[in-house]
């Protein structure tokens, strides 16, 4: 016995060959030119038992007589006994054109073929035929019910059923398969629609919350998912059964779940957390129409979809099944299949086998992700190998930092204007088995700064940037007024400066979806110290960049810290008399801190005291103000400090 099978290298296609060979049955396999390879590669790690017994037929089911010759008909006419035409397109972004192309006309090829032959067609529509508008349980015997059908998918599905119907008077054989998962053993699958569109979104919600964290879903739409070796194996059967069956078939699981109950599944699969609950059917449908009307209505619902499908993955137009009314009945199958002891297994039992194999596939979860994204680099809080760069490296905090980086296995790569400041240090670094490269380099010069970055391009890429490098300027207003200068100087560096590397550093951050930059800011911005006009508005200023680029970059796995720095005893405070009696940290206090956010990736590190003050300007923002007034007051200026 011969049986010809159309899309037998897609998914259904090579598990039903499987188990025609498992009969010691003849295949032949109508194949594209551009798929030939992958047929060869099939029968050559899958069927190599069974090669023999497999023979590929050049053919196009796009072309009349599904691209097969007048004397390979003849052949065909004298072996083959039926025509598995599981060949299709499905696409959720597909174009009418090409779903007409290949599903519509493709099937009439196919059914001219058959005539020819003269054998029985087995037919593998979907139940997409009921478009999910259907309201209540669509038996086997229904076909045209009124439903809408609102997608090319569905449409041509349901067009290609219909030519099968009206041409082959009786000599057919129709399935319709649920959505179609991985097999419900392994869970093997080379193909994702359905549930799978959601699984990198389950992945984040497990990473993000805690497995007894409550949840609560929608009771709307129903989704009827249905493992492939159940779909495989109630072909075969069906296709050989001895006696007399019917002519439609519904091959789905559970038809009763809804969406979210489906997804319940998996996310226990997962070891996420789980719906606890679900709202009403009125609200959930309010709900989901509301969402749909925003996605499809209005100025901005084309560039909503575009975007919603670039960063999920997700077709906008699958949120259709969010809506789907229908439940099938499965009478006729389970009257053949039941006597022969097969079921569709219930989906909580293999649910995490078709997890575990989608989760173990790197290839599988990038395909669901439009554009092509580097794995994010498991974090680590150890320094050990990770190369951070810090500027303002030559003294102070920078180069007590670059010690410790270096002693906690790091490789400290030093900025500064300073060439011979920075070899010392580099030196020191070395002296104690440390690794340190040194880049001179002076923040304020774009020439410069590009220079730096062209050199940084050739080498592995920063794992941390620490903004360290920054000019602090204690003056007045009474005595600033003729020096717009100090606000341009510290602007350059604090601000201009720090943000010419970052915006260098982070595109190769980004695309290696790993990275940290570190902003040293200071406590006065949140305090709001009176004679730091200049000082605080360029940190200031990097502050508010950090906050905002954090919000953009945080999906690519690099992250931003602020540290609200006190007052350290460094050079920078020297000129200021006033601060020698003030309480301050020492360079190596606050190089711990910044070790400390290296290792946590905060958003923000701040005093209490700060704290306090931010918090206390927001309530009583008046009585903050005469409090700062009287602390100018009552300490000196800064009249006299140099240019």
């Amino acid at each position: 016995m011969t049986s010809l099978v159309t899309g037998g290298t897609g998914f259904i296609g090579k598990n039903l060959i499987d188990r025609l060979l498992a009969r010691d049955e003849k295949v032949v396999v109508l194949v594209r030119q551009q798929s030939v390879e992958q047929l060869k590669s099939l029968i050559k790690e899958r069927w190599k038992d069974k090669a023999a017994n497999i023979q590929p037929l050049l053919g196009d089911i796009c072309e009349p007589m599904a691209g097969v010759g007048s004397r390979e008909i003849e052949r065909l006419r004298e072996e083959v006994t039926r025509i598995y035409h599981l060949a299709a397109l499905y696409d959720m972004n597909m174009s009418e054109e090409m779903a007409l192309n290949i599903n519509v006309n493709g099937t009439t090829n196919v059914i001219n073929l058959c005539k020819q032959i003269g054998c029985t067609l087995h037919h593998v529509s979907s139940i997409a035929v009921t478009g999910g508008s259907y309201a209540g349980v669509f038996t086997e015997a229904m076909f045209e019910e009124g439903q809408r059908l609102d997608h090319p998918y569905y449409q041509t599905k349901f067009a290609s059923e219909s030519l099968v119907r009206e041409a082959l008077e009786g000599r057919y054989k129709i399935y319709r398969p649920g959505i179609v998962v991985g097999d419900s053993k392994t869970g093997e699958i080379d193909k994702l629609d359905g549930p799978y569109y959601m699984f990198p979104l389950l992945a984040l919600v497990r990473k993000a919350l805690p497995k007894w964290f409550p949840m609560v879903g929608l009771q709307q739409g129903f989704m009827s998912v249905v493992p492939v070796d159940y779909v495989a194996t109630a072909i075969d059967e069906i296709s050989h059964a001895s006696e007399p069956t019917p002519d439609t078939f519904h091959l789905v699981g559970n038809s009763s779940m809804t969406i979210f109950e489906v997804l319940n599944s998996f996310m226990k699969a997962s070891g996420g957390p789980s719906f606890v609950g679900y709202l009403s059917p009125n609200i959930s449908k309010a709900l989901i129409r509301l969402t749909k009307t925003m996605m499809n209505r209005g100025p901005y619902a084309a560039t909503a979809k575009a975007t919603f499908y670039e960063k999920t993955g997700i077709p906008a137009s699958t949120t259709d099944i969010l809506e789907w009314e229908t439940r099938f009945d499965s009478a006729n199958t389970q009257s053949v299949l039941g006597p022969m002891g097969v079921h569709c297994p219930e989906l909580p039992d293999y649910a995490g086998n078709v997890w575990r194999y989608w989760e173990q596939s790197d290839d599988l979860r990038g395909r669901l992700v439009r554009r092509k994204v580097a794995r994010a680099r498991k974090w680590t809080s150890s320094l050990v190998g990770k190369r951070v760069l810090i500027t303002g490296a030559s003294s102070g905090i920078g180069k007590s930092l670059a010690k410790k980086v270096a002693a906690q296995g790091g490789i400290a790569l030093l900025v500064a204007r300073s060439a011979d400041k920075l070899e010392q240090l580099q030196n020191s670094i070395r002296a104690v088995g440390g690794e340190a490269s040194i880049y001179p380099c002076d923040l304020t010069d774009e020439a410069d700064v590009k220079q730096l970055l062209a050199k940084l391009a050739q080498e592995p890429a920063v794992d941390i940037l620490v903004n360290n490098a920054g000019r602090s300027i204690r003056r007045s207003l009474t005595y600033s007024y003729d020096r717009i200068h100090d606000y341009e100087r510290t602007m350059q560096l604090n601000y201009f400066g720090a943000l010419r590397i970052t915006l260098g550093l982070l595109p190769r951050m980004r695309e290696e979806r790993n990275g940290h930059v570190i902003h040293v800011s200071s406590i006065g911005v949140p305090v709001h110290s009176p004679r730091f006009s200049a000082y605080l508005a360029s940190k200031a200023a990097f502050d508010e960049f950090s906050r905002t680029a954090a919000g953009e970059v945080l999906q690519d796995n690099v992250h931003f810290s602020i540290i609200y720095m006190p007052l350290v005893r460094t050079e920078m405070i020297a000129p200021t008399a006033s601060y020698k009696h003030s309480p301050a940290l020492s360079a190596d206090s606050a190089a711990d801190m910044i070790l400390r956010a290296m290792r946590k990736r905060p958003a923000r590190v701040i005093s209490f005291f700060a704290a306090f003050m931010q918090t206390f300007h927001a309530l009583m923002p008046k009585l903050a103000l005469r409090g700062l007034s009287m602390g100018y007051r009552y300490t000196s200026s800064s009249k006299h400090l140099k240019a």
